[in-house]
């Protein structure tokens, strides 16, 4: 569970085609999806959330944060909400289209999603605004969005995503962190920020001021990709090359290097909570009737609406 630090940001503003010619054989092209979440060895109270459906090439992630133990409703109603958000107003004629060179479907996916996180940060805001106990809580977010030849990534605060490609694994977000700020205006190195107690002070969340910017960029994917979505509660404790020998050694297990990643975050002390999703690009058509996929395990939060509030 992350805390927050205050950073000027701006004001408010699935089945794809049947082939693909630029890969090989021009099969269809689809993820396939693992995650878990589990509350660690320190923690009473889960409060990350995580869903991914095959089906509609998606999957999302929160880590809930901040006052009186209501973290879990600000991650929980962040997945229910993108969830909800991408069943029902994906615009079904983005879907099956390629990458393309001129950037048009990079802006209007960027437009969407960006609206999309600015509407839940509305939601978790304003009921902070109406109830007291909801004062304090947000969450982060990771979501991935995979279309044919590549993925759209967005993300705010320190929940990550990485890509394993070719046995290596490689970060492709970038933290919303006091930490990372330092890093980048080279005021501290690498060395002394795995040691500092400021490590888990973000700088961007949902929910926690009256608007909210999000991170969206996009990546080429192709066949044998993995993405890795993950809580901060893994990757404080395991390392990229951890990840790296847990994804190569397990092949196309997915559920066995989920569960082999988290199982190193608890042996390592198990700190925080700790939510794991693997997507692996691969050929062949997602499943016609779909398979989302809610979190599990003792104290987890699913893909569901989250809870009314008050109720605990």
């Amino acid at each position: 569970m992350a805390t927050l630090a205050r950073e000027p940001i701006d004001g408010p503003p699935s089945p794809r085609v049947a082939s693909s010619p630029g890969f090989p054989g021009g099969h269809a092209i689809r993820i396939v999806c693992a995650g878990k979440t589990d509350v660690g060895r320190k923690r009473q109270l889960n409060e990350d959330s995580f869903y991914h459906s095959e089906k509609d090439g998606f999957c999302v992630l929160a880590d809930g944060m901040g006052g009186r133990d209501f973290g879990e409703v600000a991650s929980s109603l962040c997945v229910s909400s993108f969830n909800t958000y991408f069943k029902k107003n994906f615009p079904e004629t983005f879907r099956g289209r390629r990458r393309g060179g001129d950037g048009l479907l990079e802006d209007l996916l960027r437009t969407l999603f960006d609206g999309w996180v600015r509407e839940v940060n509305n939601q978790v805001y304003g009921l902070g605004m109406v109830d007291a106990r909801y004062r304090e809580m947000g969450t982060t977010l990771a979501f991935l969005y995979h279309q044919e030849d590549f993925v759209a990534l967005v993300h705010v605060g320190d929940s990550r995503i990485y890509r394993w490609r070719g046995g290596e694994v490689r970060q492709v977000t970038e933290d919303h962190s006091f930490i990372n700020s330092q890093l980048k205006a080279k005021l501290i190195t690498p060395e002394e920020a795995a040691l500092s107690s400021h490590k888990n002070i973000i700088t961007r969340a949902i929910g926690t001021r009256q608007a909210v910017k999000p991170e969206v960029r996009f990546q080429d994917a192709r066949p044998g990709d993995v993405f890795l979505l993950c809580s901060d509660g893994l990757s404080d404790l395991v390392s990229s090359d951890d990840m790296a020998r847990a994804i190569s050694r397990n092949g196309t297990n997915l559920q066995r290097a989920v569960e082999e990643l988290v199982d190193l975050a608890n042996e390592r002390g198990g700190k925080d909570n700790i939510t794991v999703v693997l997507a692996r690009v691969e050929e062949g058509a997602p499943p016609r009737n779909g398979n989302g996929a809610p979190a599990g395990g003792p104290g987890g939060n699913g893909g569901s609406p989250p809870a009314a509030p008050g109720a605990r």
